[in-house]
């Protein structure tokens, strides 16, 4: 499905992983090692992939996460109003900032472009307790 809006997202300023290329080839098929397929890149497809890809965006490289939406969806809305200026100064406001809000010209998708917030290859966490704390 992502490779489907690859051209789009990348006229958008954001590239995806180089898996959802529509030109894309395995890496592993270069290689005789089948030990290693598990540790490639292009071999890990993100945790709830059919909704949330991260990408990179193009003008300053920042990582950021890319969630696909319905635009008849009240979820646009509810995000755009909670990242108002007036509400996105507001301390009590503790909601993920919505960087830029992109429609798909033929299709009724949005895309909501958000900061990647924590890098889950390296939680802070040292122990279980502090998890549970969090």
């Amino acid at each position: 499905m992502w490779v489907s809006y690859q051209p789009f997202l990348l006229s958008q300023g954001y590239k995806l992983r180089p898996r959802y290329s529509p030109d894309w080839k395995p890496s592993w098929k270069d290689s005789d090692d089948d030990s290693q397929i598990c540790l490639r890149e292009d071999s890990i497809t993100p945790w709830r992939a059919d909704v949330v890809m991260d990408a990179k965006r193009a003008i300053d490289n920042s990582h950021v996460v890319l969630k696909r939406v319905m635009a008849s969806s009240q979820e646009v809305q509810i995000a755009q109003f909670l990242s108002s200026p007036a509400l996105a100064s507001d301390p009590r406001n503790h909601t993920v900032p919505l960087l830029a809000t992109i429609y798909h010209p033929e299709e009724d998708v949005v895309f909501l472009v958000m900061p990647v917030l924590l890098d889950m290859n390296f939680l802070p966490f040292r122990r279980l307790g502090e998890f549970a704390e969090a």
